[in-house]
């Protein structure tokens, strides 16, 4: 089979599906009836829901089969991303290691990204309607960088329960906390999402939305179509990649453990900045030179200055250089904290293990202890 992703929006009320084949090329949204135009799926259980996309998929795809899933929440943490891998994992078989989880503003800036560059070219405003609540996020893109990196920008002010208004009401409000973002900053696109953007109840926004050349799109499949976008990135090497996206939960830095005897300089890259913190985990096994220390490497994504940490792997037993195995592992408790372990594995019946092992805590934080050096 050819390659089959699929990304999956969570809503609140309502929830949708997208998918990308070798015969669509593009991510496509998933109708709850055949030959209908309507993806909205009523939000329950997560069982109930995937019970429903392997259902509705099966005209698309092998479910189990597919390269990559992403679920994307309206806000994701730790505890979310793990029940929702535990779920997929037990109701569609398909492997930890293929199941992604993002917020709402990473599928929007994997949406944008995917958009011609004029639609990008300054900032990105998203606008979602449901529930009774108004949401805004702006997104930046720095496309002078290889990837582009992007962020998104949130104020509280930017928020507002709209309850009870009239049409009238609301009108005011989006077009209050629009002027407010548009103030000062060069805006290309502007985004409408959610069904409470149903109706014709926002027209003297919309004057203000379409202001100064800004192209203005609505729709509703935007985030499911960001998460099947994000999965077909999932496929790529980490350095063919086209963005990073930098939010709250993602850790900023590349982290590689060097390599000595393979050139100058020479990293192993363990980490790649963009990863949320909680999916953060990696290991590899190495062999030791002559030295018991290991260094670790920390290159952000933004300025020039290398956080470099070693790890002198006291009491190990004295062998013969490449005659010692290590096992490592690395993982984020945090965006600002890394674990370390090191553990040794010997090296065959001539050199049996000690089953020795070291850890350390790397604290991030500018109060952290790590080295920093500019490079």
């Amino acid at each position: 089979m050819g390659t089959f992703v699929i990304g999956f929006d969570l809503g609140k009320e309502y929830s949708q599906i997208c998918c990308w084949n070798e015969k669509s090329k593009e991510p496509v949204s998933v109708a709850v009836e055949p030959g209908t135009e309507k993806y909205r799926i009523p939000t329950e259980t997560t069982e109930a829901f995937l019970k429903k996309a392997m259902r509705l998929l099966k005209p698309y795809g092998k479910i189990h089969e597919a390269a990559a899933v992403v679920f994307c929440v309206e806000q994701a943490d730790e505890q979310t991303a793990a029940e929702l891998r535990r779920a997929a994992m037990q109701m569609i078989g398909i492997p930890e290691s293929r199941i992604f989880v993002q917020s709402r503003e990473e599928s929007f800036c994997a949406y944008v990204l995917h958009q011609p560059r004029e639609i990008w070219r300054h900032q990105s405003v998203l606008f979602t309607c449901e529930g009774g609540e108004l949401r805004s996020a702006v997104l930046n893109v720095n496309g002078r960088t290889i990837p582009a990196m992007a962020r998104a920008e949130k104020e509280e002010k930017w928020q507002t329960g709209l309850g009870n208004y009239t049409n009238g009401e609301k009108d005011l409000a989006l077009s209050g906390i629009a002027r407010d973002i548009f103030g000062g900053r060069p805006v290309s696109s502007v985004f409408l999402v959610g069904e409470g953007f149903d109706g014709k109840w926002y027209e003297e926004s919309l004057k203000i939305l379409c202001s100064a050349g800004k192209r203005v799109f609505a729709g509703n499949n935007l985030f499911a179509k960001g998460a099947c976008y994000r999965a077909m990135e999932e496929l790529k090497n980490p350095e063919e990649r086209s963005y990073v996206f930098l939010g709250e939960d993602k850790i900023p830095y590349n982290v590689g453990i060097r390599t000595p005897g393979t050139g100058k300089d020479s990293l192993y890259t363990l980490l790649n900045a963009g990863t949320s913190w909680y999916e953060a985990k990696a290991q590899c096994e190495a062999m030791l030179l002559d030295e018991p220390v290991l260094e670790f490497i920390l290159k952000p994504m933004q300025g020039n200055m290398t956080l470099k940490e070693s790890l002198e792997l006291t009491g190990i037993p004295e062998r013969p250089s490449r005659t010692t195995r290590l096992r490592i592992f690395v993982e984020f408790e945090g965006v600002e904290k890394l674990r370390i372990e090191v553990r040794d594995l010997g090296f065959g019946e001539l050199f049996p293990s000690s089953d020795m092992v070291w850890n350390e805590t790397v604290d991030l934080s500018q109060e952290g202890g790590a080295r920093v050096w500019e490079q």
